[in-house]
């Protein structure tokens, strides 16, 4: 039988031929296990403890030699519940731990910064802590927006804007129209123009505090700049093109 499965269970590739061949063989001692399941370990106690934590290989000795069982196929089940346990244990403990570790992160960061992320998770992970840095029905201003950037982003864009915007609105200028143009256009919490310009990066001001700048096309790169004298100077000049920005 094939290990993938139980590998995905959770199990090492070793740990699934090891109880698979007993259960293939019935209780057999360690030298007939290593012959009929092809392993070639000085490790093979240590896989069958491990195998005995997870409930999944008892042990008995007979004639003073031990041997190993492979307990029922519906212990499994139990193998997967004490995970789920386990894994909601370590959310919770997480869930207190990580305000504590943010805290005093932040406590280390200089008031003026700046950070350049890359990738998509580079991408949300920016994104995202900008946003931290929203004060209750502040606005965030974006310009240079466009639809083709790709689905991928615009669907995090999505998913932000449902976090977000009902607590803080925004202004965009788009540069491109497009079916992100026409989402926006739907949205009660954006207001949106356009400006006929060839704009590489889109530039996002979060409140008074923070700016993002962002390259697309790969690699993908965002510069988080944390600096109130940057983000009013971006503010000032977004207020200027929204004058002349084309309403939809």
């Amino acid at each position: 039988m094939d290990t993938t499965l139980l590998e995905s269970l959770g199990l090492t590739r070793n740990e699934a031929r090891i109880y698979l061949t007993l259960i293939r063989i019935g209780t057999s001692k360690t030298g007939t296990l290593l012959k009929e399941s092809g392993l070639n370990t000085g490790k093979v106690y240590e896989i069958l403890e491990s195998l005995k934590r997870k409930g999944l290989v008892s042990e008995t000795e007979i004639n003073k030699v031990k041997q190993f069982s492979a307990s029922p196929p519906d212990k499994i089940t139990d193998y997967i519940l004490a995970k789920r346990q386990a894994l909601e244990e370590e959310g919770k403990i997480a869930a207190e731990l990580i305000p504590q570790i943010e805290a005093l992160r932040q406590s280390k960061l200089e008031p003026t910064r700046i950070a350049i992320y890359t990738g998509i998770e580079g991408f949300k992970t920016a994104v995202f802590e900008a946003t931290k840095t929203l004060k209750p029905k502040e606005e965030v201003l974006a310009m240079g927006v466009r639809s083709s950037k790709g689905e991928t982003f615009n669907r995090i864009w999505r998913k932000w804007a449902d976090l977000t915007l009902p607590k803080n609105h925004e202004r965009v200028i788009f540069c491109e129209k497009g079916y992100f143009w026409e989402y926006k256009k739907s949205s009660k919490y954006s207001k949106i123009r356009y400006l006929n310009t060839t704009t590489p990066n889109a530039i996002v001001a979060f409140g008074n505090h923070t700016v993002l700048i962002l390259r697309y096309q790969e690699p993908t790169k965002v510069i988080l700049i944390n600096d109130d004298l940057t983000a009013t100077t971006l503010i000032s000049f977004f207020e200027e093109l929204w004058k002349i920005a084309e309403a939809p």
